[in-house]
């Protein structure tokens, strides 16, 4: 019977090759969509403030309206 190795304490380490291994980039997502909910997101805190409060969608539902206006 052959003599085996015994057990290491350090972790089994594959090599990989860069081009097998390697994962595709992705484009960066686009900004416009973020600038539009953050534009709508200001203006609605906008309509929070001038108001003292209210209904937090209602200000949301016309921050968008103003919003799809300048358009």
């Amino acid at each position: 019977m052959a003599a085996s190795k015994p057990p290491s304490d350090k972790p089994a380490v594959r090599k990989v090759s860069a081009s097998a291994g390697s994962v595709p980039k992705r484009s960066a997502p686009k900004r416009s969509a973020a600038n539009g909910h953050d534009a709508i997101a200001k203006r609605a805190h906008e309509i929070y403030e001038a108001e003292g409060g209210g209904d937090p969608d209602s200000h949301w539902l016309q921050a968008e309206r103003e919003f799809a206006e300048k358009k």
